[in-house]
C-alpha cells in the first residue's frame, strides 16, 4: 500500500478547482461557510477515514442554505471526485499535492494553510469517537501540527507559543505530506508505527471545546 516512488494525488485540475470555487461562491451566505480552501482540507480529512463517503452531509456541514438544481449536483460531483482521489493517494502510499506553498512566504499563504487546516479540523471534530478509536493518543499527537496551524486554538496556553515562533510553524507545514500519511496509516492500519514525529509531540491533547 505505501508505495515510496508514488507520487502524490492532485485533487482537482485547476479546471475543476476554478470550478470548485466558484460554485462555493454561488451558494456562499454566511460566514461559516466553507471557502476554497477550507473545502479541500475538509475533504482531505474525510478521505482519511474508511468510512463512506456521505456527501450530502458534508454539504449540510460546509454550507448553511439548500444546495439544489444543477449547479448543486456538479457542486456534488466535484467534492465526492476530489475526496475519491484523496482516498486513492493515501492509498497508494502517494499521500495527496496540498493547494498552497508550504514555505509559507506570503500572508495569503499562511492564510490558505489555516482556512485548510481549520477545514481538516472542523472534519475531525464532527467524528471524534471515529477519529481516536483506533489509538487515541497517537492520532491527538499527530493532529497538533495542523491544530496549530489552523490557527484556531491561538488562544489556549499550548499553542501560543507555537503560533509566536514563525520558523517552528513552517516547519511543521513542511511536515503536512508526511503527517497526512502517518495519519492514514494510523486510522487504517494501527500497527503500523508512524514515521514521522510532530515536532511539538510532547503537548498533549487539546481538542475545541
Amino acid at each position: 500500500m505505501n508505495q515510496d516512488n508514488e507520487l502524490p494525488q492532485m485533487l482537482l485540475n485547476d479546471e475543476q478547482l476554478e470550478q470548485l470555487d466558484e460554485l462555493l461562491e454561488v451558494f456562499y451566505s454566511e460566514e461559516e461557510d466553507a471557502d476554497l480552501f477550507v473545502t479541500l482540507g475538509y475533504l482531505t480529512a474525510q478521505a482519511l477515514q474508511p468510512a463512506e463517503f456521505d456527501v450530502a452531509n458534508w454539504l449540510k456541514q460546509l454550507i448553511s442554505k439548500p444546495v439544489e438544481g444543477a449547479k448543486g449536483e456538479q457542486l456534488t460531483e466535484l467534492l465526492t471526485l476530489a475526496a475519491t482521489a484523496a482516498r486513492q493517494g493515501f492509498y497508494q502510499g502517494g499521500g495527496v499535492e496540498l493547494p498552497f506553498d508550504l514555505e509559507m512566504a506570503t500572508e495569503d499563504d499562511e492564510n490558505e494553510l489555516a482556512d485548510w487546516c481549520a477545514g481538516f479540523m472542523q472534519a475531525v471534530f464532527e467524528k471524534e469517537e471515529a477519529w481516536f478509536a483506533a489509538n487515541e493518543h497517537a492520532i491527538a499527537e499527530l493532529l497538533i501540527p495542523i491544530m496549530a496551524l489552523s490557527g484556531l486554538f491561538a488562544d489556549e496556553e499550548e499553542f501560543i507559543e507555537i503560533e509566536e515562533d514563525p520558523q517552528l510553524m513552517e516547519q511543521l507545514a513542511k511536515q503536512l505530506p508526511d503527517l497526512l500519511l502517518d495519519i492514514y496509516c494510523q486510522i487504517n492500519a494501527p500497527e503500523e508505527k508512524p514515521k514521522t514525529k510532530p515536532l511539538v509531540g510532547k503537548l498533549k491533547k487539546n481538542r475545541r471545546r
